[in-house]
C-alpha cells in the first residue's frame, strides 16, 4: 500500500479527527486511528464512545487495506513534516512516512483493537450546514458544566416539519434559537455539549444530511461523517419559564451595552457571583460593581418603556456578556422583576433569544 497527497490536506483533516480521539484511555483501542485505503481515497476513523467520526480524503492511492496507528503520535509527525507532499507506505508491518528529506516509521497496532464503526448508507433529513451550526453555536454557552446537572449538560435540538430549534440552559440562564426550516425529520433530541462543539467545527456551508435512531443522530457534511450519541433523560419545559410580561423594557445598542458591562465588571467580586448592579430610572441605566480592589460605574442613556419608572437588579456579569456576544445592533432588554428572568434579544434578530435570572440581593 502506498499513498501520495499534499501535507496541507492531510494535516487539516487529521487535526479534526484527532480532536475526537482520546490521547489517553482505559481502553487503549480508543487512542488509535483507523486508516483505510480504498478507491483513490484515504479514510480516517476514530471514536471517543460519545462521538464517532469518519473523514474521506481524496489521494493518489496504490493498493488497499486497513491499518491502525496511535493518533496523537501520527498527528505530531504530520504537523512537523518539512515538505509540501507526503508519502505513506506500508513497509515491514510499519507505516513509513516521507516528506522532503525526512523519513520515519511508526509501529502499527492490530486493526481489530480499534472500535468497529458503522455509518449510515443513506440519510433521511437535510439541512443547510451553516444554519444548523449557527443554531447550535448560539446556544451552547448556556449549557451546564457541573456533573450533577446531568441533562442540563446538553443542547436540546427540536426538529419538525415547521421548525429547527436549539435550546440550552443551566437553570440560571437560557439560550434559544429558532428558525422556520424543516429537515424532513421529526424528533426531540439532547446532544452532549462537548459533542456540539465538534459538530459546530465540522459543519460547513453546504448541506448537512441527518439520520435519527433511538440512541444517536448521524450527520454527513462535506468529507466528514459523525455518529453522535444522545443523552438520556427529560429536558425541562423551558417554555414555561420564559416570561411573557415585563415591568420595564429597555432599547439600547448591544455592543455599547456589552462593552460597558465588561469594563465595569473588572471590579466585580469574583467570589460573589461576579456581581454587577443595574439601576434604571427615567431612561438612564447605571451599571456598578464593587469588589476587593475598588468600585466602578458607568451610565448609559436608553429608551425605556413599561409600568415602572425605576427598577434595580443584580446579575452575574459573565452571564450577561455571554448572552450579548450573539446580538448585533439595537437590542431589547426586558425586565420582568428583580428576581424573575430577564430577556435579551436583538431587534433585527428574531431567531435568537437569551434569558438571564437576576441574582438575589436580599
Amino acid at each position: 500500500m502506498r499513498v501520495h497527497l499534499p501535507k496541507k490536506h492531510l494535516a487539516e483533516t487529521l487535526a479534526q479527527v484527532e480532536r475526537i480521539i482520546p490521547h489517553r484511555s482505559s481502553n487503549p483501542g480508543l487512542s488509535l486511528l483507523n486508516l483505510e485505503l480504498k478507491d483513490d481515497t484515504l479514510i480516517f476513523r476514530g471514536s471517543n464512545l460519545d462521538l464517532d467520526i469518519e473523514a474521506t480524503l481524496k489521494a493518489d492511492v496504490e493498493g488497499e487495506g486497513q491499518l491502525a496507528i496511535p493518533a496523537q503520535v501520527f498527528g505530531q509527525v504530520v504537523r512537523a513534516l518539512p515538505g509540501e507532499l507526503v508519502e505513506l507506505a506500508l513497509v515491514d508491518q510499519e507505516l513509513e512516512i516521507r516528506s522532503g528529506s525526512f523519513d520515519t516509521r511508526l509501529q502499527l497496532s492490530d486493526p481489530s483493537s480499534v472500535p468497529s464503526l458503522h455509518f449510515p448508507d443513506s440519510y433521511s433529513g437535510v439541512l443547510n450546514g451553516k444554519l444548523l451550526g449557527d443554531a447550535l453555536e448560539h446556544v451552547r454557552y448556556a449549557s451546564a458544566v457541573a456533573e450533577y446537572q446531568q441533562i442540563f449538560r446538553g443542547v436540546k435540538l427540536e426538529l419538525s416539519d415547521r421548525k429547527l430549534r436549539a435550546i440550552a440552559t443551566d437553570g440560571f440562564r437560557l439560550a434559544y434559537y429558532h428558525v422556520d426550516e424543516t429537515s424532513g425529520l421529526e424528533g426531540d433530541l439532547v446532544i452532549p455539549a462537548r459533542s456540539v462543539d465538534e459538530m459546530v467545527r465540522l459543519l460547513g456551508n453546504g448541506e448537512a444530511r441527518l439520520e435519527l435512531s433511538e440512541a444517536q443522530v448521524s450527520i454527513a457534511s462535506g468529507i466528514y461523517k459523525l455518529n453522535v450519541k444522545l443523552m438520556e433523560g427529560t429536558f425541562p419545559d423551558y417554555e414555561r419559564v420564559i416570561p411573557a410580561q415585563f415591568l420595564v423594557t429597555l432599547s439600547l445598542d448591544a455592543k455599547t451595552f456589552a462593552e460597558t458591562v465588561a469594563r465595569v465588571a473588572v471590579m466585580a467580586d469574583k467570589t460573589a457571583n461576579n456581581r454587577i448592579d443595574l439601576f434604571v430610572k427615567d431612561g438612564h441605566l447605571e451599571i456598578t460593581a464593587e469588589g476587593a480592589y475598588g468600585r466602578s460605574q458607568e451610565g448609559l442613556e436608553v429608551q425605556q418603556e413599561g409600568s415602572e419608572s425605576q427598577i434595580a437588579l443584580a446579575y452575574n456579569a459573565k452571564y450577561l456578556t455571554d448572552a450579548l456576544q450573539h446580538i448585533d445592533g439595537r437590542m431589547r432588554l426586558s425586565l420582568s422583576g428583580t428576581t424573575s428572568p430577564s430577556l435579551l434579544a436583538g431587534l433585527d434578530q428574531p431567531s435568537y433569544l437569551a434569558m438571564v435570572v437576576p441574582l438575589r440581593t436580599g
